[in-house]
């Protein structure tokens, strides 16, 4: 039967409190102590020549306060004056207190420089809670003015010698500012402590803890008694005894083990945002101190820390703000950590990211898994261009260094759900250079590496993490939560590795690679002969170094995962080969990109084909083209015509568009040079109406109209256009009236010689020079020489063209399936019609395309753009490819069709081949100065 024992730890507790022990101990509580047992000594090099530096002016309203901390100084023998000449002189700082009292403080950089350090070993905290296991009781003493009560040595002195306003004085004890007194410091206490079990100190700080009430006020006495004895004293109002909690070092000690403190808890959560570089690195301080206690905390903070980098601007943006609330977030929900427990089974779960590395050691305590320490580092840029592979087999190396103290000389686990790395650092890896070394630099631990299998579309672990509401004393469960990983695994998100394996179970394929990977014969899958040395088997599943090998039933799923996002040809296949492999990836790939729907439907249309220059007509007027230039802000329009063989046009000013003032328009001129023969037009209301298809019916003009939203097909009046347009443009600039600057210009344009045919446009119409303001007595040429000026103008022309526009022939046919090009609405607009169209007709690069509604489009080729239909997608999925695909791009040779003409007597085959326009060749002026 078990005994109900009543805990009497609170009536021990009143025999060690505060004031019991200042009776016990009067003068442990009393003054500035001082060490009995020795004098310390500064180790100064004589070979550096000491430095006398000048005073720092004291303001007056300080020299009262300053005379009476110097009273005091000397009269508690912690300094004394200076008598004669002195070597060293350092300069005073003076630090205000809130209470109108100073602080003396002395810069001692100079001095510093002769001052040799002894290089004693300081504890870390993590050193001073590894013993703390099991402790439920603490006590914590504070050593009044710490350094002062450690004396030095008469030599040493003199390097501490300071002048103020009423004289100069030197230090008898250990000052703060010195470069070796926290270690001679740290050494002295340390010795004095010696001895005493559960007693640890960082500096004046000395913590007494025990796992039970008995055993802390035994502990508690010996080292009161022991500082006593070596004349030491504390500092009652910093002392704090017989706690179940207390602060040591800014983090919460308890018997359930190390938090967060609330005060800093409560710092960052009241933090505001910065506005700033300068308040980003502060707030990353403040939070970066509590660490431990935050999981990924490097991920987690990325978004900040790179608003710190040199030369970025600062932006504090809606990632940022995540960033900084979350870390907010995890520091106020952060759990309690357990003790280290030496004797405890240990584990090193590891995690990588895209930008960091992070890790969690954890160890089985009465039965139950409990977080020691979290720990995490950001990747540097090259790290971050790793493989999702490569960044988790450097997380296992580095996680292993960090947490170095806590897992050498012991066994322990290495957690990871990345599948290769059990293969990677087993016993039978045959890894790549980088990650060898890595292997061979976890040579020196004792561990082995523990799989544990992830699930499907896992959510990342920093979000559940977050979501988290169980109660934050117990110990945090979440370590399984914590090493899932944030970034893509190492097969394509919805592909497990258990899937992977049970697939290639089963693939035939598989099967045989194997069998030939364990006997080295590979006649069966000679795909796989050029890489067997990378190859190996872990289970049912076949790797290629860090990548797994997908049996053929999964190639499909991968491709149509690695392309989520649309990436393009050459970032699918990055994805792919981060993470799996298979003979023919490569072509796969590219063939899947280019079969996507909304890729082809986005993508750029075709290049142009090749030009088909207009030939010249048989005479004059025959061949006119016709267009409407405006509406111009005047509310004018101006109505074009163009004469196809001679460049001859004439224009007319519009005040309405409608088709019987065209028509009226057309008539005008037309009773003046006749009827054509042809007239083109593009398709405006005005030239598809009904009434202007029966006028020219009625006058027997062939109507001619351009392919839809194609005006290069109208080439000859679309440059007039724009000259006329340049030139009214010159006019408003200049404050001219336009109207009659367009006929001035319209007067020179028909008189001088165009630079196609050679002659002007008015001499080749009515076969007469037009005179201008400037003299002529040049001779008429023959129709002759203007037929193969323009024939040779026109080839060259054509093959400038299409060589700087890549143009090609098109690949359409009637009944192809097509995509057409639409116009932009909008930045979301496709460059495509989603909807694909049949060719119903091709004429030329006129093409008629129908919908599957039934309605008729015009368009010209290069606005249509072969579809690549599922069944063509399905084409060669049975063909065996080879181990890796190279694309090699040739340059085609561009071959020239012959130009359509009607004109027999005009051949092609003489033009000079592609290159740069050569200049027109004429005779020397001097031959045509007389007539004969």
């Amino acid at each position: 039967m078990k005994l109900g024992v009543l805990k009497i730890g609170v009536d021990v507790a009143a025999v060690v409190d505060k004031q019991s022990l200042e009776q016990q101990y009067p003068k442990l509580f009393q003054g500035v102590g001082k060490l009995n047992s020795k004098q310390v000594s500064l180790h100064i090099n004589p070979e550096v020549k000491p430095v006398a530096q000048p005073l720092r002016r004291i303001p007056f309203n300080l020299r009262g306060a300053v005379e009476a901390r110097i009273k005091q100084l000397m009269d508690m023998d912690i300094i004394e004056p200076v008598d004669g000449p002195t070597p060293w002189v350092n300069p005073v700082v003076i630090v205000p207190k809130a209470d109108n009292d100073v602080r003396l403080c002395l810069d001692m950089r100079r001095a510093n420089q002769a001052i040799e350090r002894e290089r004693y070993p300081i504890p870390t905290v993590d050193e001073i809670l590894q013993g703390m296991n099991g402790s439920t009781v603490f006590s914590k003493l504070d050593l009044k003015w710490g350094y002062h009560q450690l004396e030095l040595s008469p030599e040493s002195r003199g390097i501490t010698t300071f002048a103020v306003h009423n004289g100069v004085y030197r230090y008898k004890r250990l000052i703060f500012g010195v470069c070796s007194a926290s270690e001679q410091y740290q050494h002295e206490v340390a010795n004095a402590l010696a001895g005493i079990e559960g007693v640890e100190n960082i500096s004046d700080d000395i913590i007494v803890h025990a796992q039970d009430q008995d055993t802390h006020d035994k502990r508690l006495h010996a080292v009161l008694t022991r500082l006593m004895e070596r004349g030491l004293t504390l500092n009652p109002d910093k002392c704090q005894f017989n706690m179940d909690k207390l602060i040591f070092m800014g983090i919460l000690l308890s018997e359930k083990g190390i938090g967060p403190t609330e005060e800093r808890v409560r710092a960052v959560a009241e933090a505001r945002e910065p506005e700033n570089a300068a308040e980003v690195r502060s707030f990353l301080g403040l939070v970066g101190y509590s660490s431990r206690f935050i999981p990924q905390f490097a991920t987690l903070s990325e978004p900040l820390r790179r608003l710190t980098r040199k030369d970025t601007p600062f932006e504090f943006g809606p990632e940022q703000r995540r960033a900084f609330n979350a870390l907010k977030d995890e520091l106020a929900r952060a759990g309690t950590l357990a003790y280290f427990d030496k004797d405890a089974e240990t584990k090193v779960i590891a995690d990588a990211s895209p930008v960091g590395l992070g890790a969690v050691l954890v160890q089985v305590q009465q039965g139950e898994e409990v977080p020691i320490c979290y720990v995490s580092r950001s990747l540097s840029d090259c790290e971050r261009k790793y493989s999702q592979t490569e960044r988790e087999a450097l997380g296992l190396v580095w996680a292993c260094e960090r947490l170095h103290p806590y897992i050498y000389g012991r066994q322990f686990t290495l957690v990871t759900d990345h599948k290769p790395l059990e293969v990677i650092y087993g016993p039978h890896s045959k890894p790549c250079a980088r990650i060898e070394r890595w292997v061979l630099r976890l040579q020196p631990y004792d561990f082995k590496v523990k799989h544990i299998p992830g699930k499907r579309n896992i959510a990342d672990p920093l979000s559940r993490l977050l979501g988290e509401t169980a109660q934050r004393e117990k110990h945090h469960h979440g370590s399984d939560e914590y090493v899932r990983f944030v970034a893509v695994s190492a097969t394509p998100k919805a592909l497990t590795t258990r899937e992977v394996e049970e697939a290639s179970a089963t693939d035939p394929e598989l099967i045989e690679v194997r069998k030939a990977i364990t006997n080295g014969r590979f006649e069966n899958c000679k795909a796989y002969a050029a890489v067997a040395n990378e190859l190996c088997v872990v289970g049912y599943l076949v790797l290629r170094g860090t990548r797994i090998v997908l049996p053929h039933s999964l190639h499909a799923r991968a491709l149509t995962l690695a392309h989520e996002g649309h990436l393009g040809i050459v970032g699918t296949k990055q994805h792919l080969r981060t993470k799996v492999w298979w003979p023919g990836m490569d072509r796969a790939a590219e063939k899947h990109c280019k079969e996507c729907h909304g890729c082809q439907i986005v993508s750029r249309p075709d290049p142009p084909e090749l030009l088909r220059p207009t030939p010249l007509p048989d005479g004059p007027w025959r061949d006119l083209a016709v267009d409407l230039l405006g509406p111009l802000p005047s509310n004018h329009s101006i109505r074009v015509v163009v004469d196809y063989y001679s460049r001859y046009y004439e224009y007319d000013i519009l005040t309405s568009t409608t088709t019987e003032k065209v028509i009226d328009s057309l008539e005008s001129i037309f009773s003046r040079h006749g009827l054509p023969v042809t007239l083109k037009s593009d398709n405006g209301p005005q030239f598809k109406s009904e009434l202007f298809r029966e006028y020219c019916e009625n006058n027997g003009i062939t109507h001619l109209r351009t392919t839809a939203k194609w005006a290069q097909a109208n080439g000859e009046v679309e440059r007039q256009n724009a000259a006329l347009m340049k030139r009214i443009r010159i006019a408003h600039s200049e404050g001219l009236d336009w109207k009659r600057e367009l006929r001035k210009y319209v007067t020179v344009y028909r008189s001088i010689d165009h630079a196609t045919t050679g002659k002007s446009p008015a001499e080749l119409l009515f076969n007469r020079k037009m005179r201008g303001k400037l003299p002529d007595v040049t001779q008429p040429r023959t129709d002759t020489e203007v037929r193969d000026r323009d024939s040779e103008r026109k080839g060259k022309s054509k093959l400038y063209t299409d060589e700087r526009r890549r143009a090609q022939h098109s690949d359409v046919e009637v009944g192809d399936t097509v995509l057409v090009r639409q116009d932009k609405v909008d930045k979301f607009t496709t460059t495509f019609n989603a909807t694909p169209h049949k060719v119903v007709s091709k004429t030329g690069s006129h093409v008629i395309v129908e919908s599957p509604a039934g309605a008729r489009y015009e368009r010209n080729s290069t606005f249509v753009k072969k579809y690549q239909t599922n069944q063509e997608r399905n084409k060669g999925q049975n063909e065996t490819h080879g181990v890796e695909d190279v694309i090699v791009d040739y340059k085609r040779d561009t071959v020239i069709p012959p130009i359509p003409t009607d004109n027999a007597d005009i051949s092609m085959s003489d033009l000079p081949s592609a290159g740069r326009p050569q200049r027109i060749r004429r005779a020397p002026q001097r031959l045509s100065d007389y007539v004969t």
